[in-house]
C-alpha cells in the first residue's frame, strides 16, 4: 500500500515529461498572462507555435531592451521637433521686431523665439543620447553568436476581453529559456511599436540612424 503514492508520483512526472513543447510553452505563458491580463477569466488560447531561438538581435535580451530605449528616445525627439516647428510658425506669424512693430507683437515673437531655442537645444541633446546608445548597440553586435541556441521562440495567439469589455484577439511573441521555466522577453505583435522597433534595429545593424527615422 505504501508503494501506491510513489507510483502515482512517478506517473505524474512521466505525464509532465511527455508534454509537447507547445504545451510546455502554453503552460508558462498562461501563468505569465495571469499576472498581467486585465480580464484573465476571459483568456482563451487559440494557437501556440514553438521554434528554436538562435542568438540574434531579436532574441538577445540586453540588445532588445536597449533598442526599445532608443525607440522611446526617437519618439521623444520627434515630439520635440514638432514643438520646434510650432515655435517657428509662431515666430513667423508675429515677425521679427522692427521700429514699427508693437510691443505686444514683439513680446509674442520673443516668447516663441525662447521656446524655439529651448526645443532646439533639447532636440540636439536627445539626438546625442540616441547616437551614443546606437554606438553601444553596434559594439554589442560583436557578441552575437548566430550559432548559439538561447531557448525557444514562441508565437502565442489568444482571445481575451479588453478594459472596455470587448473581445480581442492578441498575438504575443516570447523568447523562453531552454527548459520552459522562464520568459526572457516578450512583445505584443499587435502593438503600434512592434514594426517600428524592427525598423530601428535594422537601421542600427545596417546603415545607422538618421533624422529621417523620426
Amino acid at each position: 500500500m505504501k508503494k501506491f503514492p510513489v507510483l502515482l508520483l512517478l506517473l505524474s512526472f512521466a505525464i509532465v515529461g511527455c508534454k509537447s513543447n507547445e504545451e510546455k510553452a502554453a503552460d508558462l505563458i498562461k501563468k505569465e498572462l495571469s499576472k498581467s491580463l486585465f480580464d484573465f477569466e476571459s483568456y482563451s488560447p487559440i494557437e501556440t507555435t514553438v521554434t528554436e531561438a538562435k542568438h540574434s538581435v531579436f532574441t538577445d535580451t540586453a540588445f532588445f531592451k536597449s533598442a526599445n530605449t532608443i525607440l522611446f528616445a526617437l519618439n521623444v525627439a520627434k515630439e520635440v521637433l514638432e514643438s520646434v516647428s510650432e515655435a517657428e510658425e509662431g515666430m513667423n506669424l508675429w515677425g521679427k521686431p522692427t521700429y514699427s512693430s508693437s510691443s505686444y507683437s514683439d513680446k509674442k515673437y520673443y516668447k516663441y523665439k525662447e521656446e524655439y531655442d529651448e526645443c532646439i537645444e533639447k532636440f540636439f541633446g536627445t539626438w546625442l543620447v540616441i547616437k551614443s546608445m546606437e554606438k553601444d548597440l553596434k559594439d554589442t553586435l560583436q557578441t552575437i553568436d548566430p550559432e548559439k541556441v538561447v531557448g525557444w521562440e514562441v508565437i502565442h495567439k489568444f482571445r481575451c476581453k479588453t478594459k472596455g469589455g470587448y473581445s480581442s484577439i492578441e498575438n504575443y511573441r516570447y523568447i523562453i529559456d531552454n527548459n520552459f521555466k522562464k520568459v526572457l522577453l516578450y512583445e505584443d505583435m499587435e502593438d503600434d511599436d512592434y514594426e517600428k522597433l524592427r525598423v530601428v534595429i535594422n537601421r542600427v545593424v545596417n546603415e545607422g540612424l538618421t533624422t529621417d527615422d523620426l
